[in-house]
Parts: C-alpha cells; structure tokens; sequence
C-alpha cells in the first residue's frame, strides 16, 4: 500500500532483530512486522536460505502470512531484480491448469487468438510463489514435477523447449504427508518441493505480535481512510490479546480496518467498535454481572443464545426501528443480522 513501517521514528521495527539495512529494507518491503522470539528466528532462517535456489515449502494455518514471507525470501535473494510471480493452485484444474503454467501458442485451443505466456516463463529467473500447492489436481502434479526435474516445458500448441530458471516457494495449509500417504499427493513431487521447509506460527502462538501488529494496522487504515488520529483504547487491547484469532493476522487487519472505517469521527477505538461476536466470544463477563455464580452451570450455547438476543433486542432499540442501523451497532452484516433472527426466531 505504499506505507512506510519505519514511520515514526521506528515505531513499528521489530526489536533485536537484524542490523543490516538491506534485510530490514526486505522485511519492511514484504509487510513483516513483529517482537516474538518465534517471527524472529524466522526472519534469520530467511537471511540464511534466502540466496540459495533450493525450493523452499512453507506451511501453516490460512492467515499466517505464508506469501509476505515468500516475498521475503525473493526481496532477500539475489533474484530481487526479477520477477514474483504468484499463483494461486486452489482454483486451477485441468487444461485451466495447464493454460496458466505453461502459455500457448496462437491456434494451440479455439479461442487461442495471440501467444500466451505461462506462469513458468514470466517468472524468468525469479520466484514463482505456488499458493495452495496441496490443492494441485492430481492428474497435473505429474506434469508440474517433469518441469521441476527437467527444468524445461513447452507452451501448449508449441514446439520449442523453454528454460524454466525461477526458485520455486510453495506453500500449503494442508498436511502434505498425510496426503502422499492416502495418495492425493505425489511423493516424488512432495519431495522436490519440501527441500527446505519453514512453518509459520499462528497468531495465538506469538501473542507478542498482536499489539505492535494492531497498532500498525490501525495507522495504516488510518492514513489510508483519513481518520490519523485513532488509538486502541485499553479494553480494546484486552480484547484483542484474549481473542484466539483462528483467521490469524489476515483475521486482525480485515477487524482494524472495518472498526476504521465504521468508527465514528476521532479518538479511541473502544469494544463496542470490534463485531459482536467477538467482544460475545472472548467477554463472557460482559454476558453474566460480576458475582453471579447461577450461569456457571448453564450450557454455554445457551448463554451465548440469551447474550445475543440481549444485544439485538437493545441495539433495534438504540436504532430506532431500523435494521440497517440496528446491524450497523452489533457490527455485523445485514444479511447475519437476518440470520440471527430466523435462527432466534425474533420479530422485530
């Protein structure tokens, strides 16, 4: 987006990490920022692989930032000057498969009207960033593993052989081995690629990361929506490091940059601005008053039941009758607002 983490006087630079400018210039350009022991080992193990060819497997939980760290690698390496080329496997099948990987020639398909070049070319010699490797089909792994071995392809309709020279970075949410066991995946293929392996931590196992990474979020939003003036108020901090966080840092951001845009004027960001179901997930204090022990034997779906129905029968108060508003003051959609009354089976 164009936003300096160095801003500030630093503010945003992780501690105790690295003193070379060209690495911090790398971390800042792929978006890193952290202060956990677990992001900086990390950061290390990318200045030490980052200049070498191997094909590096990334895992982790969706969220976890896998392609900011394959950026990483690439702005670290001495293939910066080259291209990244990111592609996502998950939604390729096929001849679509084939079409995106490889290019064609002209006339190679009907509707093959000029020469299109692959995902394997316009990575030169690059990175190519495979997002959702485990999701390759099958009846295309074999194809992908004779370009890695061989290091050559031919565009589909065409002839000529051309030199495949890029790094290849993958990365994955699911357990590749146990997909080589049930056969979903190759293990000739599983083998090239897992060369050096890096698993990414989630973000419930660094919470160290989750206030540098909110009050960044929430100066990037700002600045980008015009609202500079924005802090997290303390209860909201409290939140946030409570909060499991099964999106992970993708989760965080999409939450500050909402609670930016649908807080009203300037000052704090208070709970009330972060989604129902949240401040609902991690506050059951907010449900129960202090001192009363008579909800600890109830079933939790049920609390959560009679806490939601609270909060919506108070915010279409506070809204007038309107239902638009009504979700605007819960934090959710209109469309999970409906959802909630027919499941409810509320009349408003």
């Amino acid at each position: 987006m164009g936003v300096d983490p160095t801003t500030y006087g630093g503010k945003f630079l992780p501690q105790g990490v690295d003193s070379d400018p060209e690495a911090r210039s790398a971390m800042h350009e792929a978006g890193l920022l952290f202060r956990s022991e677990a992001m900086r080992a990390l950061y290390h193990v990318a200045i030490q692989v980052a200049g070498s060819d191997a094909p590096v497997l990334l895992t982790g939980e969706s969220g976890t930032g896998k392609e900011l760290f394959a950026r990483l690698l690439h702005t670290l390496s001495n293939r910066s000057g080259r291209p990244f080329v990111p592609v996502n496997c998950g939604v390729l099948t096929g001849e679509l498969f084939a079409d995106k990987f490889f290019g064609h020639e002209p006339g190679a398909f009907t509707g093959a009207l000029r020469l299109q070049k692959g995902s394997f070319e316009l990575a030169q010699d690059g990175t190519l960033f495979l997002d959702e490797v485990g999701d390759i089909p099958l009846s295309n792994q074999v194809d992908f593993l004779r370009v890695l071995e061989e290091r050559t392809f031919k565009r589909l309709g065409g002839e000529k052989d051309q030199g495949f020279r890029a790094r290849i970075v993958a990365a994955t949410n699911r357990l590749l081995p146990e997909m080589v066991r049930g056969g979903r995946f190759r293990a000739d293929l599983f083998y090239r690629l897992n060369v050096i392996p890096i698993s990414l931590p989630s973000l419930r196992e660094r919470p160290e990361d989750i206030a540098p990474l909110a009050e960044y979020f929430l100066w990037l939003f700002g600045g980008q929506y015009h609202r500079p003036n924005l802090s997290l108020a303390p209860e909201t901090m409290a939140l946030l490091l409570r909060h499991s966080w099964p999106g992970n840092v993708r989760e965080l951001k999409n939450l500050i940059e909402r609670a930016v845009l649908l807080h009203k004027g300037e000052g704090l960001v208070k709970p009330e601005d972060l989604p129902l179901e949240m401040r609902l997930g991690i506050g059951m204090d907010t449900v129960c008053p202090q001192g009363d022990d008579s909800a600890l034997g109830l079933n939790l779906d049920m609390v959560v039941r009679e806490a939601e129905i609270r909060a919506i029968q108070r915010a279409y108060k506070a809204a007038s009758g309107s239902k638009q508003r009504t979700a605007e003051l819960l934090g959710i959609s209109p469309r999970t607002l409906r959802h909630k009354l027919a499941q409810y089976k509320l009349k408003l």
